[in-house]
């Protein structure tokens, strides 16, 4: 069996008549009616403003609060030369952010320039010794962007020095609001703008836009970019400024992202929302996590094709030097983890583990352990790091009431960011299982997984594909369709990058499937076993190799229900075999015994009786022959197991010997009445080659005869009796036993992959 990590939900279309409306309306086939009118979309204007997002769309700026004032203080600054500083982050919001706002003040002439702090020496926001820098070098004006909204003390520092602020931020509001010029945030409540989930580049192309008295379309690619690696809702406004955004991109991207694409090998006429979150976003924010974010803003401003190519060369650098940190941090984080297991939220530390990486990692933990997680690297008696959480557990609720523990804290319901004393570190443990607790997260439920349909190999085609495309660009609050295949066997299982992912043929009913499944390498062996019931829930992907165009499914979740068999049967055993880690189970006691002195952990050597005490068992690999099914069915039947790896080892097969012929029992009776004390101990395989019997042949049929009192052996010789009484040779118990072994082989060796499952399944009920 494998579990879903999700609780997969179907939902059901229950207005008809809208999908058939917007089926006629639009010309749309019924799978893309029912997505639309699922999320949300049932009239034919909200249809029409979703599926054509146009500029004319776009809210005019000035509906954002203070944004008057902002513009008229700007113009003020602009017209009499004072210097502007825009205050960025050095995240990929922040970076674009920051590019747009300069961007804008450049076009109008503006004596401006930039700055993005340090996350390692600056931290995140306003930071007062900075702000006290810029203002000594004759800053006049300063503009924050992707930030500022709670920097109320560092603020009111400025504007009482002579330095007014414009603060421009979509951050969570705090309960006081900083006193400057202008605070323009899409959710100000003394505010009434119609969309409140902008980005903070995108609250700066509001800022641009009202600037330039028009749209500024042509800093809609960086607004996007912006939104998308924020995970902004991809929904409303938003939705016009990454679809406007990313036709841009593809039509003429500019010398900075051209750059950064051709590093990674990406066409930017294919460009869409997953590559902004694959390519572009992680590599702008590897800056930040690596070294100065400012070159990023530097990068996108920069006309110059050859110095963009040099930035982008820089970034591809630092962006596999954080994947390789990623990797090597994350291998031992989960290391850790596992002496954590009966903790209900990971807590790992480190030493020099790179700080700008660890919400990755934590990230990492979250998705391989399904539980909250908190990475923090060892310096100087000094614990800092980054949490991430699953949607049941509020992880800054949790430490919120537990600040005394920390010396920095900061976060929302699923990430946070803390500073720890290291001597804090088992209570810091001990609060968050207590807050678990009171959370109820063990008794919570798998995340929701809003399945759009179910499809079947034969709908992965270009036209199903083209159909989809029309709901993009896809992102947070409009996610890609997800789809169920159920799947009747699947065929080329096969690791790639060092066993972390998988690819695979899935066998449906009208056709085959090509599937990845990123991150989900775990699987591999046991996709190899027969299940009664197998299904895939994933993306549908378009993918071309060697110019041939293909439609692969791109794994979200997996789920087999019924027996797992992993068909170990061989007729020889090797070290090879024993490697594989397993509780190996022996019928036969002799063998049993030789096999503990070699069997290594993880792998173990178990008597089939001492199975039942044992409460966990992943593969119950069963070794030799069971003396009968009934054996057989009490061990599957009442020890608990994963999966089950029959081998079936037999090292005389009762099933390929031949049955003895009746010329064959008259050969060798002939043969004892004429001899006596024939040594059958010594000179047996002289006998069956004088014979010209099989070995094991004439073996049964001295085991038949001495049974049936036609000979006796004793002391390993043989003499014929006399005047034996008439029997009948086939039910001697010698060759009853002969008959039943060759049954169970038939069973159990000689069956297909398929008959052994049913017949396991079946001995398997209790």
């Amino acid at each position: 069996m494998i579990n879903a990590r999700y609780d997969w939900h179907f939902p059901e279309v229950k207005n008809g008549a809208a999908v058939k409306n917007l089926m006629e309306t639009f010309g749309i086939p019924e799978l893309i009616a029912k997505i639309l009118v699922n999320r949300g979309y049932e009239e034919v204007e909200q249809a029409q403003a979703f599926l054509r997002p146009d500029i004319d769309q776009l809210y005019d700026p000035y509906l954002l609060h203070d944004m008057d004032a902002a513009i008229e203080r700007i113009q003020q600054a602009i017209d009499h030369g004072e210097r502007i500083v825009v205050y960025g982050d050095y995240d990929v919001d922040g970076i674009t952010a920051t590019a747009i706002m300069t961007m804008a003040l450049e076009i109008l002439g503006a004596d401006v320039d930039y700055f993005v702090p340090n996350r390692f020496t600056d931290g995140y926001g306003p930071n007062l010794s900075q702000y006290q820098r810029l203002a000594a070098d004759g800053m006049n004006l300063l503009i924050t962007v992707d930030n500022g909204v709670s920097g109320q003390e560092p603020i009111a520092w400025l504007m009482a020095n002579g330095v007014d602020v414009i603060v421009t931020d979509h951050h969570e509001l705090p309960v006081t609001l900083p006193e400057a010029v202008a605070v323009v945030h899409p959710r100000h409540p003394a505010g009434h703008y119609p969309f409140g989930g902008l980005s903070g580049a995108g609250v700066a192309f509001k800022v641009a836009s009202a600037l330039l008295e028009v749209p500024a379309d042509e800093l809609l690619d960086l607004a996007a970019i912006g939104a998308i690696a924020d995970v902004m809702d991809i929904v409303d406004e938003n939705r016009t400024i990454v679809a406007l955004g990313l036709e841009n991109l593809r039509q003429d991207a500019r010398p900075g992202l051209a750059a950064l694409l051709a590093s990674a090998g990406t066409d930017p006429a294919s460009l869409d929302s997953a590559t902004i979150g694959f390519t572009i976003g992680p590599r702008l924010n590897a800056l930040g996590r690596m070294g100065d974010a400012s070159l990023g803003v530097h990068l996108l401003l920069t006309d110059d094709p050859l110095e963009a190519g040099k930035i982008a060369a820089t970034v591809e650098q630092l962006n596999q030097e954080r994947r390789e940190l990623v990797d090597v941090i994350t291998a031992a984080a989960l290391e850790m983890a596992t002496a954590l297991d009966d903790d209900p939220v990971l807590v790992v530390a480190g030493t020099d583990w790179h700080e700008g990486v660890l919400g990755i990692v934590a990230a990492r933990l979250v998705e391989q352990t399904g539980k909250p997680a908190i990475v923090l690297n060892t310096d100087a008696g000094v614990l800092k790091g980054s949490a991430r959480s699953v949607p049941a557990f509020d992880i800054f609720k949790a430490l919120d009431g537990h600040r005394d523990l920390m010396t920095a804290f900061g976060g929302h319901a699923s990430a946070a960011g803390m500073t720890v004393p290291a001597e804090n570190l088992q209570p810091l443990r001990d609060v968050l299982r207590d807050e678990a607790n009171q959370q109820a997260l063990a008794t919570a439920g798998l995340p929701t997984l809003q399945i759009a349909d179910t499809l079947s190999g034969a709908d992965f085609n270009a036209d199903n594909y083209a159909a989809l495309k029309i709901l993009a660009p896809f992102g947070a609050g409009n996610p890609e369709p997800l789809f169920a295949v159920p799947l009747t066997g699947v065929e080329n299982v096969k690791t790639m990058s060092q066993d972390k992912h998988l690819r695979l043929t899935g066998m449906t009913k009208t056709r085959s499937v090509p599937i990845v499944a990123f991150g989900r390498g775990d699987l591999a062996t046991d996709l190899t076993s027969h299940f009664d019931e197998l299904t895939f829930v994933g993306t549908m992907s378009e993918n071309t190799f060697n110019g041939q165009t293909s439609y692969q499914l791109l794994t979200k979740d997996v789920q087999a229900v019924g027996s797992s068999i992993l068909d170990w049967r061989t007729n020889k055993l090797t070290n090879q075999l024993f490697s594989q880690p397993a509780h190996y189970v022996f019928f036969n006691q002799k063998m049993y015994q030789q096999a503990t002195g070699f069997m290594k952990a993880p792998s173990q050597a178990v008597w089939w009786e001492d199975a039942f005490n044992m409460t966990s068992i992943g593969t119950l690999a069963m070794v030799d022959l069971p003396a009968d099914l009934a054996q057989l069915h009490e061990l599957l039947a009442f020890v608990p197991a994963q999966r089950w790896a029959p081998i079936f080892y037999t090292k005389h097969s009762a099933y390929l010997q031949k049955t003895p012929t009746k010329a064959e029992f008259g050969l060798v009776y002939k043969f004892a009445v004429a001899h006596h004390d024939v040594n059958v101990r010594t000179q047996l395989q002289d006998l069956a080659i004088y014979l010209k019997i099989d070995l094991q042949v004439l073996v049964l049929i001295l085991q038949v005869f001495n049974e049936a009192k036609f000979v006796k052996i004793e002391n390993g010789l043989m003499n014929s009796l006399p005047s034996p009484a008439k029997v009948a040779l086939e039910t001697m118990p010698s060759y009853q036993k002969f008959l039943a072994k060759r049954e169970l082989e038939k069973d159990l060796i000689y069956s297909t992959t398929a008959q052994l499952d049913a017949l396991l399944s079946k001995l398997a009920q209790p």
